[in-house]
């Protein structure tokens, strides 16, 4: 499409997107869509880096989209770390996954919650630019759309990519749910609030410290797995349960075991000889599946969710 400007562009030539979600969310599908378009309806290119995560399991994960003008050497790949817009799709993890780091002066920060801009900009520690604010999870639940729906139609607002594209391509990749989908895309620009922050006592942070760039000095064998960074060993998984753990009654437990049957990650539930005894809150994520299924015994339920009553 002629005339079509991308909005930012840093020193290489690159306009950079961060979507910080969690697994399930569809941020890597949104994202997809988003990219597809523009490198083909818009004649842009770039690069695409997608962090997968278990959607059971909720794992924290995102998505980088790099657009540029043809022409422009594309010689970087993997994650961005100094994004121009940033779209969070749970803002609880603001802090927690320091989404802060690296974002460029005068950013752009689409942001899923009910909170103000200006509280937003406080949890963010802005330095500088737009925060939009939408509640895209009362929107896709009343629209019987999918989470990442309103949140793809600010963040193609914010890339000034044509309404009538994006939504064309809603319509051919999910059929199916076009009314919904369509309908979330529309009550979200109707519905977002935003502000415009110039520069304060908030410092511009810099990105999280990497191993630098990777060449045939510190490049890692072919097919094998850097232990050190991917070890599991001492780490705490508590991000992913965002605080939800099941509250355990050792009264009224008959050590049943029904509920390691559905445990997306059975280390959350503490056994020793043969009893349960506790929740393990590094490795629970707060899926509440236990609780559905644990039965309810003469004491009550041995789980309950989040500190009900026993037999709740």
């Amino acid at each position: 499409m002629k005339g079509y400007e991308l909005p930012y562009r840093d020193e290489l030539g690159f306009c950079n997107v961060l979507i910080s979600a969690l697994g399930g969310d569809g941020a890597n599908t949104a994202a997809k869509l988003l990219f597809k378009i523009g490198c083909e309806e818009l004649g842009l290119d770039g690069g695409y880096d997608a962090k997968y995560g278990s959607e059971k399991k909720g794992t924290p994960t995102d998505v980088s989209v790099r657009f540029c003008t043809p022409g422009t050497p594309v010689r970087q790949s993997g994650p961005t770390n100094t994004p121009h817009v940033l779209v969070v799709v749970h803002a609880d993890l603001i802090r927690p996954l320091e989404l802060n780091r690296g974002l460029m002066a005068g950013a752009h920060c689409i942001v899923n919650t009910v909170q103000a801009p200006r509280i937003i900009r406080d949890e963010l520690r802005l330095h500088s630019g737009r925060i939009v604010c939408v509640d895209a999870t009362r929107i896709a639940y009343e629209a019987h759309s999918r989470l990442n729906m309103p949140l793809l139609a600010l963040l193609a607002r914010a890339l000034a990519f044509p309404d009538d594209a994006v939504k064309s391509g809603i319509i051919h990749y999910w059929p199916r749910a076009k009314e919904a989908n369509l309908a979330a895309f529309s009550r979200a620009v109707e519905s977002a609030v935003s502000d415009q922050f110039e520069s304060n006592d908030h410092p511009l942070v810099p990105p999280s410290v990497t191993r630098g760039p990777i060449g045939w000095r510190n490049m890692l064998n072919g097919g094998a797995i850097d232990a050190l960074t991917h070890t599991t060993i001492g780490r705490d998984n508590r991000l992913a349960g965002r605080g939800k753990v099941p509250e355990f009654h050792s009264e009224s437990c008959s050590s049943c075991g029904i509920c390691l049957t559905v445990c997306s990650d059975p280390g959350g539930l503490l056994w020793k000889e043969g009893r349960m005894i506790g929740i393990d809150e590094r490795f629970c994520k707060g899926c509440m599946r236990c609780v559905e299924v644990c039965p309810e015994t003469k004491k009550g339920k041995a789980l309950s969710w989040m500190g009900r009553a026993k037999g709740g």
